[in-house]
């Protein structure tokens, strides 16, 4: 579709654009300290990760799904949470195809199945945890 509505030098502009945004952001809110990004987070003290591990996750995701990053909370999407159903490491804040977190509650997964069928996309306000699901 954005092919038929774009021209060739606003797909590159986009592309541009795109390919310049960070992998993670992260923000403070009060004493909090927040990262986010598509998949999966990672100490910002560290080196630089592997790109796609970002855009993917992958690399030891149990792991990640238990711990987090110590310090931060971390706001992730890509896989969705009803995957979660058997972590005993965790809970759905919603019942099942809603936002689930670690036990540490360090880690928020708000991909409910979106690109599933009866999916939804979730979204939370960082300031006062109020849940909202689409």
């Amino acid at each position: 579709m954005m092919k038929d509505r774009l021209t060739q030098v606003d797909l590159l502009n986009l592309a541009d654009l795109i390919m310049g945004l960070p992998l993670q952001i992260e923000i403070n809110i009060g004493s909090k300290k927040y990262l986010l990004a598509h998949a999966m987070t990672f100490d910002p003290a560290l080196v630089e990760q592997d790109d796609t591990l970002y855009l993917e996750g992958l690399y030891d995701m149990e792991e990640y799904w238990r711990q987090g990053v110590k310090g931060y909370v971390s706001l992730v999407g890509h896989t969705d949470s009803s995957y979660q159903y058997n972590n005993s490491h965790g809970r759905y804040l919603d019942g099942q195809h809603s936002i689930w977190t670690n036990d540490l509650e360090n880690v928020y997964m708000l991909d409910c199945g979106c690109g599933l069928p009866n999916g939804r996309l979730a979204c939370i306000c960082l300031e006062t945890g109020e849940r909202f699901y689409a």
